[in-house]
């Protein structure tokens, strides 16, 4: 059972977008990648039914499944972040960013909290990761994987680290041989 001293306020109810509650910790996401950013002329929003909000979709991750309101500063501190949407938020895709907490006014009662905010700084950069290494055993096994989701010699050579006999056995069984040694 977790800890229940660990368990944000803001968690159970009628939650339908992320908060602070996504944090973990209350820490910063160093790097969440918004994959859509939508303008909705009416929105159910944890029980309460708002018009002309802006909804961020993220990437899936492992702190949140919920959609995101941007509020006016978070989608100021998108606009200065990427320009080149020219303000036009629905045209950013795929961006990074790191999310924070700070003060701000609570809608309820005028008082202040917490929010959720995109933080002015960079988000940490991507990781790359490691590529797997193809042993000669297996070598069927990705060329069978390879054929049934139609990949090239080009794709595993981006996914994968092989040895040059690993190599030209998946160019004799896949056709393809026109990538430099």
């Amino acid at each position: 059972m977790e800890d229940q001293r660990n368990i944000h306020y803001r968690v159970g109810g009628k939650l339908t977008h992320c908060g602070v509650e996504c944090l973990p910790q209350g820490k910063d996401i160093e790097r969440i990648v918004i994959a859509k950013i939508e303008y909705k002329e009416k929105e159910m929003i944890n029980g309460r039914a708002e018009e002309g909000v802006w909804v961020a979709h993220f990437a899936p991750n492992p702190y949140t499944n919920l959609p995101f309101i941007l509020n006016s500063t978070n989608r100021k501190r998108l606009v200065k972040r990427f320009p080149e949407c020219d303000g036009y938020l629905a045209r950013l895709e795929n961006v990074a960013v790191r999310l924070t907490k700070e003060k701000c006014r609570d809608v309820q009662d005028g008082g202040e909290t917490w929010g959720l905010r995109i933080s002015k700084l960079d988000p940490s950069p991507a990781k790359e990761t490691a590529k797997k290494s193809i042993p000669e055993d297996k070598v069927q096994t990705v060329i069978d994987w390879a054929k049934k989701n139609g990949k090239t010699v080009e794709e595993l050579d981006s996914l994968y680290d092989m040895s040059q006999t690993v190599r030209d056995a998946i160019v004799d069984a896949l056709g393809s041989d026109d990538l430099p040694e």
